[in-house]
């Protein structure tokens, strides 16, 4: 209600004295008031976040089962009835494995042959094992060629946040 009032009194003002109106002419007759500035713009909220690593247990889960396969007791089961469940788990996991992936050994050598592992090695292409002594240059048996991803596609999750550790939905068969 007090700015009512105050804008009665500004108009009895202008009225009653023609300099007083002067101002507010030029304020009214002023070109356009430049746009205000645009608000900053809001990003869209973050997508909801999942570990690259359960989008890989979930893909193994949903292809080869393998969550179910290591986490049911065996105990109860014969080494026949085991070997004959792994068969399917393994083909599928490999499956997956290569259509993500494309895996190839890191390195060309058969195991069992002598290789150079040269001084100042990269650590995450050699582990050495054994007698290690020295800074290198070291030559040992191959044991292991180790593995490397010629790629790497992971399905993009698109969840909900609330269901991002989630691995496998429950099923649920409705008669």
């Amino acid at each position: 209600m007090g700015d009512f009032i105050l804008g009665l009194q500004a108009l009895w003002q202008i009225w009653g004295n023609g300099s007083a109106a002067q101002p507010l002419r030029e304020v009214l007759t002023a070109t356009e008031p430049a746009e205000p500035k645009a608000a900053a713009a809001v990003p869209p909220p973050a997508a909801p976040r999942r570990s690259e690593a359960l989008s890989l247990l979930a893909v193994l889960q949903r292809e080869a089962r393998l969550v179910d396969f290591l986490q049911e007791s065996v105990s109860g089961y014969t080494d026949a009835q085991i070997g004959a469940a792994v068969r399917g788990v393994h083909a599928d996991c490999a499956a997956a494995l290569e259509r993500m992936f494309a895996l190839e050994p890191l390195r060309s050598e058969n195991e069992g042959a002598q290789i150079s592992v040269p001084a100042g090695f990269d650590s995450a292409q050699f582990r050495l094992v054994g007698n290690v002594t020295g800074g290198g240059p070291f030559r040992g048996t191959l044991s292991h060629p180790g593995w490397k991803a010629t790629k790497c596609e992971l399905p993009e999750w698109t969840g909900r946040e609330d269901s991002a550790l989630v691995v496998a939905p429950a099923e649920v068969e409705v008669k």
